[in-house]
């Protein structure tokens, strides 16, 4: 299958024709063509100027107030500007969001601690190019620019798209129709500097509207580019390891029965992530009759990312424990009736020092749009009919230049090209090991060298290079709808919504590396680790495969002298907490095309695919739903409420790759593709869902809802094969194997899709009471709970994998998906917002907004101890505080976002359960000032991450941190006018 060849299939018109019948079928079934129409709670909705801060925070109370369900609300404080820098910087204020940051930018989302969250866009479905295979929103290319307001809707309705198992994300962009006669233009221009990339960033956001009552469009255009600094130290590779005493006591206590945890690579990345958006959004409205309207949007986004990072890392190469300290800190029982320590503070004897790049590109491009024909008569009886058509691609490239500091002695890498057998890299430090001091106690995780060490560019050699795991993927996405209200003239039965819906899905992933042709003596090859210290087999006939034994390897040396200028730059500092030193490092810029690097070094590289990875996956979905409307009088309360119910039925049909035991090329990843087949399955639904709405007083809500729900699976979930990781066994583990140290061992695997998975399905319950005490102010508390049924999670098995001779040696394990059974998600929100305009000048400007969120979960994982772990990526505890000041020309605003410890990913079993590592809690803090010195024109600053806040992730214990990243301030300083 090869992604080049692609399609656009569309819904063809038979598909859209029956439909239509259908829907009509339906109209005569509920009894078309009645009297009058009734009003609706809409009608009651007051409309609001939206202009600063003040009225935007009215909007979204106001929103909230008059919703049918449990449902939160941001509006844009004016024509493109959301509270924050990016859509997920603006949904984690809202209660019962957390975000997870790329590059300091808010990327993906949770609500309620759960990722499984269906978004909208205007209502329906759309293709984001940032997710095309996975359910959880990613909103990195989506400039905030484009949308008017986003609502949060976390509680099921009949008429609302299934797929949100903790709620659902309703991305609005604005309406020609609302607004003032005539034209109205904005302009928004803006710089932002970080504190630690120091560099200028543009952006431009332009906005041209017309309405005329009759006729309204409206265009809107953003462009940005971004350098953000995202540093990072401590693990870069994350493999890590327990090593068992042998011939050293490591601690001193006289025995030989302990053990000792570590990473197997520590190191200082000095990391950069480049980003250029593009966001186009155009919306065309017309009044074809009184009763008919037209609504055309085209919603377009294209952003090209790369991720550059550069830097030292160390590691023992598979050796033993190579710590030496006085405080080693026992943490648990081993299996050998000693126990397993950890060290904070020690001298490492490194046997390896790279010189590490890296570039990641993430090419993004997606194009939505939807025709809608609105119909609303002098009967009961209205109606829609919508047609949507998106696509959406996205292109991922990975690219690794490996360079040696050290000679390879210390770990026996050696080089054979014929002219005798050498350390990889000759010219490297060595034979000895390398002395490193390393320290997780202060701040930042430190590495320390001695004075001078990688001062010389003669010492370093680029030993080893590749590109894999590259992916291309699109999709394309067609729906029709056609939905249908009929209102009745009754005490309580206000209307009845009733709607069909057709959708059809198609998603294609081609997964390559990068391979390059070798010979050496009578041995030729297709190779993706291009390592000069590796051999392609027995090249002298001693049955062995051992380049001390006499056989060659490939490549050749690359010494960083030789490269070609601009390719190599020397590196102060590795910022902060860096290694204090300067090294000699490739510019990872001249990484980002992969073919013309790989070329550059070793000639003739092709793509390879790698089939384990590949698939293509369509989906066909039939929905139909109906809900019934009430509103009326309870003795002296009046209420609201509907109930209904949502039929689904899926189709999948996916194309799974069949893998040999073989491999189509040498020292890579890739599996031998066998065949090809399709596999079939479908699945319906049937979703009931309530919400009640009671008015305790004038003031005074209290809702109720239920609902069940049910989230199609990610794509990548169902489809694809077993992946091997492999590395060099190295002398340790090849004396423990009896192999030898050159061959490339399995360490693990990946269970990459299984079409069997049940998707997640739950029953969620919320109950809110809600006190609007004025126009500017809420107190609100909210309690839910989500009775999930079935759940995909990932978990970890021992399984025997082939080595790369094909001869399968020990187990190692390997992480799959399977469904879990039963769990819940319970917690409460507490919301209080106000605006203080009833205190003396100058202070009747004040405002805040207060939000706390409860959320604790359980799964089946127990962590070293036995503990019950949580679900990964929810937070137990979050909070956002927003202090702000309004008044005459005057905006200010201060914010503050906090999220407790998080379960961030699963590692080796260990103990009585699976290592954890813990994302630790974060605040980040955030301000806003806007001066309008002219009518309709403004000036304004901005800071994100005002403190310079990091995340440290850390291993089972809050003190044994392994990995930080580390962001930058960022301080924005922009013009907008509107005229």
């Amino acid at each position: 299958m090869s992604i080049k060849n692609r399609h656009q299939p569309t819904l063809n018109r038979s598909l859209i024709a029956k439909t239509v019948a259908a829907i009509v079928c339906g109209y005569t079934s509920f009894g078309v063509f009645a009297a009058d129409q009734a009003q609706t709670a809409n009608d009651d909705i007051e409309t609001i100027e939206v202009r600063g801060i003040a009225a935007s925070n009215k909007q979204d109370i106001n929103n909230k107030r008059f919703s049918t369900g449990v449902m939160d609300s941001i509006t844009a404080e004016d024509i493109g500007k959301l509270p924050d820098v990016t859509i997920a910087d603006t949904l984690q204020r809202i209660p019962g969001i957390q975000i997870r940051r790329s590059a300091g930018e808010g990327s993906t989302i949770n609500v309620r601690g759960m990722p499984q969250v269906t978004t909208l866009l205007n209502g329906e479905q759309f293709l984001s190019a940032g997710s095309i295979t996975t359910l959880q929103p990613d909103f990195t290319d989506v400039p905030a620019a484009l949308l008017s307001g986003i609502d949060v809707l976390k509680s099921p309705q009949a008429d609302t798209l299934a797929g949100g198992i903790s709620g659902t994300l309703d991305l609005k962009t604005r309406r020609p129709f609302d607004l003032d006669q005539g034209t109205t233009f904005s302009l928004t221009g803006e710089a932002t500097r970080g504190s630690l990339s120091e560099q200028t960033d543009p952006k431009l956001v332009a906005f041209a509207g017309y309405n005329n009552d009759k006729f309204g469009i409206i265009v809107t255009a953003a462009y940005d580019e971004s350098t953000l600094a995202n540093y990072r130290n401590g693990t870069i590779l994350t493999s890590s390891e327990v090593q068992n005493e042998t011939d050293r006591d490591f601690n001193g206590d006289g025995d030989f029965n302990d053990s000792f945890y570590s990473q197997r690579f520590y190191g200082v990345m000095d990391r950069e992530t480049e980003r250029d958006r593009l966001g186009l959004n155009t919306t065309i409205q017309y009044q074809i009759a009184d009763t008919l309207t037209f609504t055309g949007d085209l919603f377009y986004t294209k952003m090209d990312d790369a991720d550059r990072k550069q830097g030292v890392m160390v590691d023992n190469a598979r050796g033993s424990i190579w710590a030496y300290s006085d405080n080693f800190i026992p943490r648990l029982d081993n299996d050998r009736g000693g126990q397993i320590y950890t060290v904070n503070d020690a001298n490492l004897k490194v046997r390896r020092v790279s010189a590490y790049s890296e570039s990641l590109t993430n090419d993004r491009e997606s194009t939505n749009a939807s025709f809608l024909f609105e119909y609303q008569g002098d009967g009961p009886l209205s109606g829609e009919f919508r047609y949507i058509h998106g696509s959406a691609e996205r292109s991922h490239t990975e690219n690794v230049a490996h360079g040696f500091l050290t000679s390879g002695a210390q770990h026996g890498l050696l080089k054979n090209h014929g002219d005798g057998i050498t350390p990889v890299n000759p010219n490297g430090y060595g034979p000895e090991e390398v002395d490193v001091s390393f320290s997780r106690s202060g701040e930042y995780l430190t590495l320390g060298f001695a004075e001078g060490f990688g001062n010389d560019i003669s010492q370093y050699n680029l030993v080893s290079t590749y590109s894999e795991n590259n992916f291309e993927e699109q999709a394309t996405l067609d729906v029709a709808r056609i939905d249908g209200h009929y209102a009745f003239e009754t005490d309580h039965l206000q209307n009845l919504d009733f709607g069909l819906r057709a959708s059809k899905r198609d998603v294609e992933r081609e997964t390559y590396i990068l391979v390059a042709p070798f010979t050496t003596g009578n041995i030729s090859a297709d190779v993706m680790w291009k390592d000069s210290g590796a051999s392609l087999g027995d090249t002298n006939g001693d049955g062995e495969n051992s380049v001390a034994g006499g056989d060659l390897t490939i490549g050749k040396t690359n010494f960083f002298s030789d490269m070609p200028d601009g390719w190599v730059n020397q590196v102060n500092g590795l910022g902060p907490g860096g290694a204090g030193h300067s090294f000699y490092l490739i510019d990872p810029k001249v990484m980002d095309d992969p073919m013309a690097f790989q070329n550059a070094i070793y000639p003739g590289n092709k793509r390879l695919a790698n089939p384990s990875r590949t698939y293509q996956v369509k989906e066909q979905t039939q929905t139909a739903y109906f809900k019934a409307n009430f509103a009326g009088e309870l003795g002296d309360l009046s209420y609201t409420a509907n109930i209904g119910a949502q039929y689904i039925k899926t189709e999948l049909d996916m194309l799974q790759n069949q893998l040999g035991s073989a491999r189509p090329c040498s020292l890579c990843t890739a599996s031998e593709k066998t065949g090809e087949k399709w596999l079939n399955r479908d699945y319906s639904d049937f979703l009931p869902s309530m919400n009640f709405n009671l008015n305790l007083t004038e003031d005074v809500i209290l809702r109720a809802g239920y609902g069940k729900t049910m989230t199609t699976l990610d794509i990548g979930k169902l489809a694809g094969g077993i992946s091997v990781g492999r590395t060099r066994a190295g002398d340790v583990l090849a004396a423990e194997l009896g192999v030898s140290p050159d061959l490339l061992v399995a360490v693990q695997g990946r269970q990459n899709g299984n079409p069997d998975l049940e998707p997640w399905r739950a029953t969620n319950y919320n109950l809110s009471a809600e006190w609007y005490f004025n126009d500017s102010g809420l107190l609100s508390i909210s309690a839910f709970l989500m009775d999930i049924e079935s759940f995909v999670e990932n978990g970890i098995v021992m399984q025997g994998l082939p080595d790369i001779d094909g001869i399968i040696r020990r187990e190692v394990p390997v992480t799959t998906e399977i469904n879990g059974q039963g769990g819940d998600i319970k917690g409460f929100e507490v919301v209080y917002q106000q605006a203080f305009d009833f205190l003396p000048a100058p202070f009747d400007g004040l405002g805040s907004s207060l939000n706390f969120t409860y959320a604790p979960s359980d799964s089946a994982n127990v962590d070293v101890y036995g503990k019950s772990l949580p679900i990964q990526d929810n937070s137990e505890k979050s909070a956002n505080a927003v202090l702000w000041y309004e008044k005459g020309p005057l905006q200010l605003r201060l914010a503050a976002n906090y999220r407790s410890d998080r379960l961030d990913s699963l590692s080796s079993p260990m103990g009585e359960g699976v290592m954890p590592f813990w994302t630790d809690s974060t605040l980040y803090f955030d301000m806003y000032a806007g001066y309008e010195f002219a009518e309709d024109m403004s000036i304004y600053t901005s800071v994100s991450n005002l403190t310079e806040e990091k995340e440290d992730i850390y291993a089972q214990w809050s003190d044994h941190v392994i990995t930080q990243n580390i962001f930058e301030r960022r301080i924005t300083f922009g013009i907008r006018t509107r005229f």
